[in-house]
This record gives structure tokens, C-alpha cells and sequence, in this order.
């Protein structure tokens, strides 16, 4: 018995060999192109926006630190429980502000003992590069100075203006060649800034304002540099006076 052949189907496909378009290559590069521009502006816009924070929180908490301790301390010039210790406002200028208490022992107990000998019972505030006592930094790095009997010792970074104005009882900023005993309020004023060189993708825009202190006075004239700068003002009321 013989075999019967069966024929199969032949399927022919015909495949488009041809590729793409040296015009449609041109479009995708584009569009590619578009979007990278896109995605890398809103990355380096987050970098520049975070790293903004981070400086505008690191001067702030430093500037606002200082302040702080600045208020406490001031708050107690001329602290003198015993009445023997003749604790009082040594030097009052518009740049610098000294003052004695008497707040321990020789031990170092919270015990006042007549004097004012003890650590920490003198304090000087003053810009630790200010050579014409103008309150204004001279060169930078300038930084407030804290000085207890061993010199101005950087105590807040990176200070551009220091200043000092004295009220009187009634609260009326004390006119020139005032007395040390007429002083019953001191109002202070700082400007900090967010370091000497700002990183590259910090966001830089001049800074073109002039910092005042209470009285309207400038304390600061505008800089025209790219820096961040905070102001912090305070009346303190010197209850030991």
C-alpha cells in the first residue's frame, strides 16, 4: 500500500528591515534631552533648597544660642547680694558691654561671698576683630567674643555687627557722655551671617537690605554680597541696677 503524500502550507512573512529615520533618531534625542533638563533642574532645585535650610538653621540656632546666654547673663550685672562685692557696669559703648557680679564662693557654689574674683563673675562682650570699636567686623572670620578675665574667646561664629544701646528708668535710650549708674536697660542687636564662602549650590542672590537697631540707627550697611544674614534684637532689663 502506498504512502499518499500530503503537502504542507508554505506561510512567507515579510519583515520590514528598514530602522529609524536619522529625523526620527533627532526627535527621541530631543525629547530625551527635554526631559534629563527637567529632571536634573528640579533635582539641583531640591539640593539648593535643602542646603538653604540647613544653613539658614545653622546660623539661626547658633545666632539665637548666643543671644540667649547674652539676655541671662546681662539680666544679672551688677548682682551684688552681700552689698560688699561692689559688683557694677564696668564699660558701656555701643560696641562693647562689661560688667562685674558676685553669683558663687571661691568653691564655686551658687553662694555669694562678697566679691567679684570668682569665675564668671566678670564678662566683657565685644566682636573679637573689631579694631576701630565700631561694632562692625573689620575682617572675616569675625565672631563675638565672650571674655571672663582671659581675653575674648569666640563664644558666636561669623558676626558682621555687634551693638549696644542704654536706657534710662523710663525706658528713653540714655544721651552721650551718660553715667554707668544711669543705666537700667541695655537693648542688643546682632547680625550673623552664614559663613566666609557659600557652597555652589547654595541659591545666590545679593543681599542688599541694611540692618537698624531699635533706635533706627544702621548698624550694618548694606553688603552687596551673596551671604545669608540673620538680625536678632532684645531688651533686657538689668533687675540689679
Amino acid at each position: 500500500m502506498s504512502e499518499k503524500k500530503v503537502n504542507k502550507p508554505t506561510i512567507c512573512l515579510t519583515l520590514n528591515q528598514a530602522g529609524f529615520t536619522l529625523v526620527e533618531i533627532m526627535v527621541a534625542l530631543a525629547m530625551a534631552s527635554i526631559i534629563m533638563a527637567v529632571v536634573c533642574s528640579a533635582y539641583i532645585s531640591q539640593i539648593r533648597g535643602a542646603i538653604s535650610q540647613a544653613t539658614m538653621l545653622d546660623m539661626q540656632q547658633t545666632a539665637r544660642a548666643a543671644m540667649e546666654i547674652m539676655e541671662n547673663e546681662i539680666r544679672t550685672a551688677g548682682c551684688d547680694p552681700t552689698r560688699k562685692a561692689g559688683a557694677c557696669i564696668l564699660r558701656a559703648t555701643a560696641a562693647e558691654f562689661s560688667f562685674t557680679m558676685d553669683l558663687e564662693n571661691n568653691a564655686g557654689l551658687p553662694k555669694p561671698d562678697g566679691d567679684t574674683n570668682d569665675a564668671n563673675e566678670f564678662v566683657r562682650y565685644a566682636l573679637n576683630r573689631d579694631a576701630n570699636r565700631d561694632g562692625r567686623a573689620d575682617r572675616v572670620p569675625c565672631d563675638l567674643g565672650r571674655d571672663t578675665g582671659g581675653g575674648l574667646q569666640p563664644f558666636a561664629e561669623n558676626i558682621d555687627a555687634l551693638n549696644f544701646v542704654y536706657l534710662d528708668e523710663d525706658g528713653n535710650p540714655l544721651a552721650a557722655g551718660f553715667s554707668l549708674e544711669q543705666i537700667q536697660a541695655v537693648q542688643i542687636t546682632l547680625v550673623a551671617r552664614s559663613g566666609e564662602q557659600l557652597r555652589g549650590l547654595l541659591w545666590a542672590y545679593p543681599d542688599t537690605t541694611t540692618y537698624f537697631n531699635q533706635q533706627g540707627e544702621v548698624i550694618l550697611p548694606a553688603q552687596a554680597d551673596t551671604l545669608r544674614r540673620l538680625q536678632l534684637s532684645a531688651t533686657v532689663y538689668c533687675r540689679n541696677l
